[in-house]
């Protein structure tokens, strides 16, 4: 499992593979090729080059070794990761709308991402 970051260096949730899990080991959301889905399959953003991006294009959150966006913070040490939940079969997603001009600033929190 590889963390994920938000603005401040904090790790707010964990990636396997294409599975996004909250810290307490929940499933959170699904990677679909560069989509992020909800469980319902409503389409939350994008992930690029190490950066979950909203729909505006700001910078969410960051995985190691992103680039192409704001400047990343010293990220914290990260706890040890849970034991994930068994993902649930996934839904049908929705179309994803054309994804905005990549920006280099942040933009909404991750739960406000991750709950849209």
């Amino acid at each position: 499992m590889n963390p994920i970051y938000n603005r401040n260096g904090q790790v707010v949730a964990w990636r396997n593979n294409q599975n996004i899990y909250h810290l307490n080991g929940s499933h959170a959301a699904v990677i679909n090729g560069n989509n992020v889905y909800s469980q319902g399959g409503r389409h939350l953003g994008i992930i690029t080059n190490g950066y979950f991006r909203d729909h505006n294009g700001g910078a969410i959150a960051f995985m190691q070794g992103a680039t192409g966006g704001p400047i990343p913070p010293i990220p914290s040490i990260p706890p040890i990761p849970p034991i994930p939940a068994i993902p649930p079969i996934p839904a049908i997603p929705s179309i994803p709308p054309i994804p905005a001009i990549p920006s280099l600033g942040w933009g909404i929190s991750w739960e406000q991402f991750i709950n849209a």
